[in-house]
């Protein structure tokens, strides 16, 4: 089958636990010819080759310009024709014109869209989505709605972005939900839609077993992974730092980020409570130093607000590190409290802190979770969930077929 893959930055040389590259590198494995288009930033280091190809992956990037781009555009007749298309993400530039090329040329698409409420137009707030029932009446479907409600606010740029973003799932012959909190949400907007989770490299992660980080850290290590934005809550676990100093004195904060966009406010943070001097910031390691932090580690931490889906647990439980982690939708379907990791309420410093002085003081606690963490990873094997990516595929190739009959 000839798979094209458009997604935003997802399909790169360093970071192999993106979704986009691991499908990617799934379905040549099983056979299939993949193409790729992604986002091209000349200032990135790891997307600012325009041409090349990534295990097998054919990737081209070419710049994100505006949801209608000539070179984009280009980019898609002159490429060959594929029998199915995958796109990645709502926020992605490219998916609108994707969506429209593959009606127009008659081919089968499917969409994951990782996460539904980083849609600005869905949510209230993209930082604190779940404090607040979901905008569904606000999403634009057509081409008169756009003049609806322009002619009643003026503001005909925002609702042309609207219905560009929308577009895509709304005519999707499929779209993939990486979790069952987002499949209610698509089903709410009348869009149907297929659960399939996503998973991490785990041969990769295991080939660095037992390897530690460089540096010595002093002990208790909680590490948190993610970017320092409020969505991920590291304000949340910042606030959480002096009870856990209380008991554990000696203890190391450690926030690891490509994206650390608020670190001054972290900083300003832990200033402000008394533990700046059990702070550490790593801005950015290489995939193989996280999981060696990872191992380094006596406990990851997820204090989210919202995940599309949340993939350092599985990271922590494929290197043994104990997980605790924000108990909300999405995050509860792989995190489960008590049985491979602890769930604390979101948004809540103090409970924060006692699940995380529970795990560091319970050694068997420990031990079990980290064994039932491992046993986890089996929901969310590769070889099955790219199976059911392909199954997906060729249900709507299928279907495409017959109605073209």
């Amino acid at each position: 089958m000839r798979i094209l893959i458009v997604t935003t930055g997802g399909i790169t040389r360093v970071f192999r636990n993106w979704p986009e590259v691991l499908l990617a590198k799934a379905l040549v494995a099983r056979g299939h010819d993949v193409r790729a288009f992604t986002y091209y930033n000349a200032q990135s280091d790891v997307l600012n080759v325009r041409a090349e190809n990534i295990e097998g992956v054919a990737v081209e990037r070419v710049e994100p310009n505006g949801w209608l781009t000539r070179e984009f555009w280009n980019a898609l007749q002159r490429s060959p024709k594929p029998d199915v298309i995958h796109i990645q993400h709502l926020r992605n530039q490219f998916a609108f014109q994707t969506a429209y090329y593959a009606r127009r040329e008659n081919i089968p698409y499917v969409v994951t869209p990782i996460g539904p409420l980083h849609d600005q137009y869905l949510a209230r707030d993209r930082d604190y989505p779940l404090d607040a029932e979901p905008l569904y009446h606000n999403l634009i479907w057509s081409r008169r709605e756009i003049l609806n409600r322009a002619a009643r606010d003026g503001r005909v740029k925002r609702h042309v972005e609207n219905f560009f973003m929308h577009y895509p799932v709304h005519h999707a012959n499929m779209v993939i939900a990486c979790s069952e909190h987002e499949r209610d949400i698509w089903t709410k907007l009348g869009i149907e839609s297929e659960t399939i989770p996503l998973w991490v490299d785990v041969p990769f992660i295991t080939s660095l077993r037992g390897e530690t980080y460089r540096e010595n850290f002093a002990r208790p290590v909680i590490l948190f992974v993610g970017q320092f934005k409020y969505r991920k809550g590291f304000d949340v676990l910042a606030r959480a730092m002096p009870d856990v100093l209380q008991e554990f004195p000696a203890a190391t904060f450690l926030f690891v980020g490509h994206s650390p966009i608020h670190r001054r406010e972290l900083e300003e943070l832990a200033r402000a409570n008394g533990a700046f001097d059990h702070l550490k910031i790593i801005e950015r390691v290489s995939e193989a130093d996280k999981v060696r932090l990872y191992q380094t580690a006596d406990v990851s931490v997820l204090p989210t607000r919202y995940e599309g889906f949340g993939l350092p647990p599985l990271e922590a439980m494929a290197t043994g590190c104990p997980v605790v982690a924000s108990d909300i939708p999405v995050v509860d379907e792989v995190v489960r409290h008590e049985y491979n990791g602890l769930l604390a309420p979101r948004d809540n410093p103090r409970l924060l802190a006692e699940a995380l002085l529970r795990m560091l003081r319970d050694d068997a606690l420990r031990a079990r979770l980290i064994q039932n963490g491992f046993e986890t990873l089996k929901r969310f094997d590769e070889n099955d969930l790219a199976a059911r990516n392909v199954q997906v595929y060729e249900r709507v190739l299928q279907t495409t077929s017959k109605v073209n009959a």
